[in-house]
Formats: C-alpha cells, sequence, structure tokens
C-alpha cells in the first residue's frame, strides 16, 4: 500500500505503485476485456473539461523512429455526458479512478471540480479518489496557482498536479506551496512529425515513446532534491525495469501510458510484478 496524499485528510491510498496515465485507458472502460484492472493502483481519466471538446479532424497520428505524435485536442463529452456515461463503470471498478482535468479558465475548472467532486457509491463513499490537473508546457507560475485554487475551491478530493517535462524548478515551487498533495512529473512535449503514405500530413500533438523516459527521470531527479512532496514518474516506461528505475530514484508511484498502446499485456505484467514485490 502507498500514500500519495499523506497531509490529506481523505488521503489517496493505492494498492499498486503502478498507474495508468491521463489519456490512455479512456474513462476506465477501454481495457476492461483486456486487462484485468484491479492489478493497477488507479486509472487516470481521460481529459474531461467544462464544455464537450471536439478535437481535431483526422489525422491524428503519425509514428516516428522512437515513438509517435498523437493530437486529441484533449476530446471529450463534457463533464456532465462524461458523468452520465462513467459513473456506473467507476462505481463498479475496485481500482481507483483519478480524473483528469486539463488546465481551463479557473471558472470553469471550478464548476468542472465541483461537478466531481460529491459523486458517491450507494454506500456512501467518494466514486473519485482524486483529481489530477495538467499543466501546458509554457505554463505560468501566476496562471498555476490560480487554476489550482479553482479546483481545491470545488473538490475536496486530493490534487495532483502534473508538470510538463523541463518544467522550471521555480514552477514546481509554485505548485508545491499552493498545497497539492502530490507532483506528476510529467506531461510529454509537443512535437511534430510526417505521417506514413502518400498524403505526408504533418500532424503536431503530443510526443509519446521510450525516449521520454531520460527525460523524465531527469527531471524527476532535480525536483525530489528540491521539494518534499509524493511524486509519480511518467513517462516511457516500456519494462520492469524502467518502472524500477523511476521507483529507485525516489518516485513514490508510476504511470504508464504509451506502453498501453502497444503493448497493453506487458503493462498488466509490470503491475503485477510490482504488487508482489510491493
Amino acid at each position: 500500500m502507498i500514500e500519495l496524499a499523506p497531509q490529506h485528510k481523505i488521503g489517496l491510498s493505492l494498492s499498486n505503485p503502478v498507474m495508468i496515465a491521463a489519456g490512455c485507458a479512456g474513462y476506465g472502460q477501454a481495457y476492461h476485456n483486456l486487462l484485468d484492472l484491479a492489478v493497477f493502483g488507479a486509472i487516470v481519466t481521460n481529459p474531461i473539461t467544462l464544455r464537450p471538446r471536439r478535437g481535431p479532424a483526422q489525422p491524428r497520428l503519425a509514428e516516428t523512429p522512437g515513438g509517435f505524435i498523437l493530437n486529441t485536442g484533449e476530446q471529450n463529452l463534457g463533464v456532465k455526458k462524461v458523468i452520465q456515461q462513467a459513473q456506473k463503470s467507476w462505481t463498479s471498478l475496485s481500482t481507483a479512478i483519478i480524473a483528469h482535468l486539463p488546465a481551463d479558465e479557473p471558472d470553469d475548472l471550478l464548476r468542472t471540480a465541483r461537478a466531481l467532486a460529491h459523486l458517491e457509491t450507494p454506500q456512501g463513499q467518494n466514486v473519485l479518489a482524486a483529481i489530477e490537473l495538467g499543466l501546458p508546457s509554457q505554463a505560468h507560475p501566476q496562471e498555476a496557482r490560480r487554476w489550482i485554487r479553482a479546483i481545491q475551491e470545488g473538490s475536496p478530493l486530493p490534487l495532483l498536479v502534473k508538470l510538463p517535462l523541463g518544467t522550471s524548478l521555480d514552477l514546481a515551487e509554485v505548485v508545491a506551496e499552493a498545497q497539492v498533495d502530490a507532483l506528476v512529473i510529467g506531461s510529454p512535449p509537443q512535437g511534430a512529425a510526417a505521417q506514413a503514405g502518400r498524403s505526408g500530413a504533418i500532424i503536431r500533438g503530443v510526443l509519446y515513446g521510450p525516449a521520454l523516459h531520460s527525460l523524465a527521470l531527469h527531471d524527476l531527479q532535480r525536483v525530489k532534491n528540491w521539494l518534499d512532496l509524493p511524486i509519480v514518474a511518467v513517462g516511457g516506461i516500456h519494462s520492469l525495469a524502467d518502472a524500477e528505475t523511476f521507483l529507485a530514484a525516489g518516485a513514490t508511484a508510476v504511470q504508464l501510458d504509451s506502453l498501453l498502446f502497444i503493448e497493453p499485456k506487458q503493462a498488466e505484467s509490470i503491475a503485477k510484478h510490482l504488487n508482489s514485490t510491493g
């Protein structure tokens, strides 16, 4: 058992240090016929915003030598419809569910957090375990304060903040001073690649792949030596050794992302192994 929110009145206790990252398992239902989701410590949902977002037109995906570029535009149905469609599965899953909220207008974040805050099971327990706020690559510390404050005003749940890879220590320190419960390192960088085939369209979006492991490890060590908060590491985990490296370097937990698209059974294997040895 690990604790990601030791100072929070509710806490965030997970049975396994291996989590599924935002955007990689839908709203918890995407892999239920393929993987044993109960072996993971938590599932972070696809983005949830106050209003629906349609996302960009296809094509959205382009392969790169070490991974792929993906651009979803944070597509989602908006918080009301997400709750309508996902709450039943959230309640039935034994795995903790963490709602991912991308940075937005503070009032929109407040209303989104408020809508998610008090979902309860028939037994009166919180359906959601926590909220994860995703900061954009060019986030300003003052903006981050406003976004964090909005979510904290709207929800009593533990709050994780996902920092972009390569983030400044100034931003990390401001986030920590806002009394968040844990940091996630980190959001993958932006990139671009030409799609294979006749069109050769240039796809701009988020870069995923094994190479991000070294970037995340660098940031993990910098922030771990500077701030005293639980840290969740994410980026380029494609083997058990990758996950163990993050944990040995001081991460309390890890999130798996691109591996879920490429070898989902390997993701389950990593979770099972770390659950048996934790």
